[in-house]
């Protein structure tokens, strides 16, 4: 009877270890996927978001002007202010003028760069558009969450929505 019950251990061990593996091997390669152009997007440029060590507002070059004031935002621009990371600076601040993007993520091309293993290599992307300010998960591993939730698509934000990329959260203001 014993012999039969370890037999049976050793099958459920393997049908377990097969799992893991074929987990492992799919997480792998849906992040090779994303690693490469999304589709139908041109290239970004890199470095279109200068950081600001003293903590101020975060600059983009190449940014269209301040000139169309953003619908939803009334006379400011679109900002997301660093609540909580161990990786960037608290209340450091990236501005988003219409028109102005950044995707965030762990690869070292990223406009806002996260140095965490909970982040994919390309994890989101921030637009700023005239209907408004918003955010999409770019299919990441560990997903993108608004307000606590998962979010799939793009996803509009309002002033004071947060938004958490892996161990770091955003507050969204306008400025």
């Amino acid at each position: 009877m014993l012999q039969i019950v370890l037999l049976a251990g050793k099958f459920v061990f393997l049908v377990v270890l097969y799992l893991f593996v074929y987990r492992v091997i799919r997480s792998a390669s849906r992040e090779l996927r994303t690693s490469g152009q999304a589709e139908g997007r041109q290239p970004w440029p890199s470095g279109s978001v200068a950081s600001s060590a003293s903590g101020g507002m975060a600059a983009f070059r190449g940014a269209p002007a301040f000139g169309g004031a953003p619908v939803s935002a009334g006379d400011g621009v679109w900002t997301l202010v660093v609540e909580k990371s161990p990786y960037l600076p608290l209340g450091e601040a990236y501005a988003f003028p219409v028109g102005a993007h950044a995707l965030a993520g762990r690869s070292s091309d990223m406009d806002i760069y996260l140095e965490d293993t909970f982040v994919s290599s390309k994890h989101a992307l921030f637009e700023a558009k005239a209907e408004g300010f918003q955010v999409e998960d770019l299919r990441s591993t560990n997903g993108t969450q608004v307000n606590g939730a998962d979010i799939s698509g793009p996803r509009q934000l309002g002033v004071g929505d947060r938004v958490e990329v892996g161990d770091t959260v955003f507050q969204v203001e306008v400025r």
